[in-house]
């Protein structure tokens, strides 16, 4: 196990806590705007396609549950 090297700061516990989670948040690799951009696009065109072929599927499945029980 390696072993870490923890600071004392004012406040305990938590301060450690806090101080630990803002040296971890430098270490993670941020998209850039552009990348962020992207994704966010291709997440919603994603949901947005789902969701329409689930709209699609329900009413096929409902026209054709009406047209077997004749209601």
């Amino acid at each position: 196990m390696a072993t870490e090297t923890q600071t004392k700061v004012p406040g305990g516990a938590l301060g450690n806590y806090v101080v630990e989670v803002r040296k971890e948040m430098r270490k993670v690799n941020w998209p850039k705007r552009k990348e962020l951009i992207s994704n966010t696009v291709l997440t919603l065109a994603s949901s947005l396609a789902i969701s329409i072929f689930i709209f699609g599927a329900d009413q096929v499945i409902s026209t054709a549950l009406r047209f077997i029980y004749g209601s």
